[in-house]
């Protein structure tokens, strides 16, 4: 307002109301620039930032890997070509197939610990703790029996369900997830039958 009376009366820019009227129309236009700038297609768009400790995902499944993990970023653990890699204290690398083989190394390294714990071999126990934190890790990647038989059922019920709504593809595809549950499965008994016929 100061700076159109300013003009309409032909004041001096020098003087105080029109020098007034021009420093609100700065901050005016300033303010508008400022709103549109933030709410405008230019806006930069951003972008999350990466700390020193963070991982790409990537980076966390390699990490894994070399503590005895996941080497298959493949989302079923059951049907996929997951191998289940251990690494014990002197360096030896196997790969591990069931669940029961999976206890009975868990079991071992437990005794070991323990052992090692009661006659102050502390050092020892460190190392038999590290074995069993990876061997942990194994256990979602090595289901139980029963969790396998509990994968079977849903699947059989999903192919089912496919097969009789014509989606071929897709029962085709769980077809193969069956049969490699079954197969998982096999292995698991098998493997219990000579750990018992191990211990009898």
């Amino acid at each position: 307002a100061s700076l159109i009376f300013g003009a309409i009366k032909n004041l001096s820019t020098s003087n105080p109301l029109y020098t007034t009227g021009q420093t609100w129309l700065g901050i005016a236009v300033t303010i508008g620039y400022a709103y549109f700038g933030l709410s405008g297609k230019n806006t930069p768009k951003a972008e999350p930032t990466m700390h020193e400790n963070d991982q790409q995902p990537d980076d966390a499944v390699q990490n894994m890997t070399d503590e005895g993990g996941v080497n298959d970023t493949s989302m079923s653990a059951t049907t996929s070509t997951l191998e289940a890699k251990f690494t014990d204290e002197g360096g030896t690398t196997k790969v591990l197939k069931t669940r029961h083989e999976l206890m009975k190394d868990i079991d071992s390294y437990n005794e070991m610990k323990e052992k090692a714990r009661t006659e102050r071999r502390f050092k020892e126990a460190a190392g038999y703790q590290k074995c069993l934190e990876q061997l942990d890790k194994l256990k979602q990647i090595l289901p139980t029996e029963a969790e396998l038989e509990k994968q079977l059922k849903e699947a059989e019920e999903q192919m089912n369900a496919a097969a009789d709504a014509n989606n071929f593809d897709a029962a085709e595809k769980l077809s193969e997830t069956v049969e490699k549950l079954q197969e998982k499965i096999k292995e698991e008994r098998n493997e219990e039958e000579t750990w018992l016929g191990g211990d009898s």
